[in-house]
């Protein structure tokens, strides 16, 4: 039985509110699926300093898609915690 890192648990449930509150209902669909499909996809991973890469990437995808649907506003971006 594999131990599920916390700042994987943390990014995903960030990424799961901001799908829910940030984005508009028709794109919400699809964003929940790339989430899905990109955490089972990296599911095995067991390097810590690509756990750590791949965290950050998430919140960098994050920060880019909230902007995207986001253009007019200042969004706030949402950061790793430490």
């Amino acid at each position: 039985m594999s131990v599920v890192n916390p700042k994987s648990i943390a990014l995903y449930r960030t990424i799961v509110r901001a799908i829910n509150t940030k984005l508009p209902k028709q794109a919400q669909n699809y964003y929940w699926a790339f989430t899905r499909e990109h955490f089972a996809g990296h599911k095995g991973e067991t390097d810590p300093r690509d756990i750590d890469l791949l965290i950050e990437k998430g919140y960098n995808n994050l920060d880019w898609i909230i902007k995207k649907y986001n253009a007019t506003e200042d969004a706030e971006p949402y950061q790793k915690k430490k």
